[in-house]
């Protein structure tokens, strides 16, 4: 298949086919290759309910184009679902990591750009033409990069995204770790809020950044909130959004359970049926919301100042409940000299203000305001500034008993 590959990807690559023509021998692959097969693997494994899922719901949706165009399409949706799957699998950090994960991942992204290719033949249909091209273009979003994978909060691609069972809202995955992840629920549709639920056993994070006007929801109270937030979310407790202004809110939030994985969140999700104007409406400093955080004013004062600094907004024992883990949100103001991240379990971690440089373990990347990446367990990173404007950057962790703390 004519798939666009970076020279990394394409080293990885090399590497996987040389182990499985010597019955999958570890001989020669090196530290670099499995840091590049787990950057690219993570990467891949955000899919999970992004482009896998997606394509998979698309090519379900078309009419028949015939039984060898049938055949071809039933290939691709097993290899879709082969690959969904194999995202619940950890991502090892030795060799295998190159013979094994990274390479059923690209295997099964060349089984489906091919059996699409060759649906398209025999069904003549321009719609799976569409969602072929489509798919293409997000795994070469990853193919072709140098395994830092970069995905922004600012819109919901095509064919990359899910919509959450009894909620209706549509979820774009961002980054996903090992047990929590980076995601945005995209109200720019027939749904403009986020409608009251919990969570049994996950535990979030809810960010708004302004321009934002409307209610937050939780523990059966409201409250009116007309600026930049973060709002941590035990298990356990009700919560939701309410848009009051004529625009689209998108609202990031960050997920996680050290007892489902990083997609736990739209496998461990109940609505709540109580109406939003039943609520207790509070203030936004009432105790209730007490931990909630005022965001923009945190972001605008780090990015005023000269030197490296950085400062834990949530702390981990916020939202820490029977064995679900807490999620920790930090803050780092970064200038030119750079700033290197704790070596830690997986770190998801997003650019608020400003431009800069990212580097994993010799792998470099430019990033921007809204960008958003993963640092896998135990990888050197760092960061530094690279514009005139002061780089802000928050990070996200999920701790629990003997994990993280």
């Amino acid at each position: 298949m004519n798939v666009r590959l970076h020279v990394n990807y394409a080293r990885v690559l090399r590497q996987a086919r040389d182990s499985h023509e010597q019955n999958r021998s570890p001989e020669g692959i090196e530290p670099q290759d499995v840091v590049l097969a787990r950057l690219y693997s993570y990467a891949f494994r955000l899919h999970t309910i992004g482009a896998f899922h997606a394509t998979r719901l698309a090519i379900d949706g078309r009419p028949s184009g015939g039984q060898v165009a049938e055949a071809y399409r039933l290939r691709a949706v097993e290899a879709l679902e082969d690959l969904g799957n194999q995202s619940m699998e950890p991502v090892p950090d030795d060799f295998r990591a190159v013979i094994t994960t990274f390479y059923r991942y690209h295997q099964g992204v060349v089984r489906v750009l091919d059996s699409l290719e060759r649906d398209v033949e025999h069904s003549h249909d321009p719609e799976v033409a569409l969602i072929g091209r489509r798919f293409r273009d997000i795994m070469e979003d990853i193919t072709g990069q140098c395994g830092i994978h970069l995905t922004q909060d600012t819109h919901a691609p095509d064919q990359g995204s899910f919509v959450v069972p009894n909620l209706g809202i549509v979820i774009v995955p961002l980054v996903y770790g090992d047990h929590h992840s980076w995601n945005l629920a995209h109200l720019a549709g027939e749904e403009r809020n986020v409608p009251t639920h919990l969570h049994h056993h996950g535990v979030e994070i809810h960010l708004g950044y302004e321009p934002t006007r409307g209610m937050t929801v939780m523990a059966g109270c409201r409250a009116q909130v007309d600026e930049g937030y973060a709002m941590p979310i035990p298990p356990e407790t009700d919560h939701g959004w309410v848009n009051t202004s004529d625009k689209a809110h998108h609202v990031p939030f960050i997920f996680g359970s050290l007892r489902h994985g990083g997609w736990g969140v739209f496998l461990d999700v109940e609505a709540q049926t109580r109406p939003v104007d039943t609520l207790q409406m509070v203030d936004r400093d009432a105790a209730v919301f007490g931990q909630m955080v005022y965001l923009e004013r945190e972001l605008d004062s780090a990015q005023k100042m000269v030197s490296t600094f950085r400062k834990n907004l949530i702390p981990y024992s916020v939202t820490n409940r029977g064995g679900s883990g807490g999620l920790e949100l930090n803050l780092t103001r970064v200038n030119q000299s750079g700033f290197m991240f704790p070596i830690d379990d997986f770190r998801t971690v997003s650019i608020s203000r400003g431009r800069g440089v990212v580097e994993i373990e010799g792998v470099e990347r430019d990033v921007n305001a809204r960008d958003h990446w993963g640092i896998p367990a135990g990888m050197k990173a760092s960061i530094r500034q690279s514009g005139e404007e002061g780089l802000v950057v928050l990070d996200a962790m999920i701790k629990g008993y003997g994990r993280g703390v």
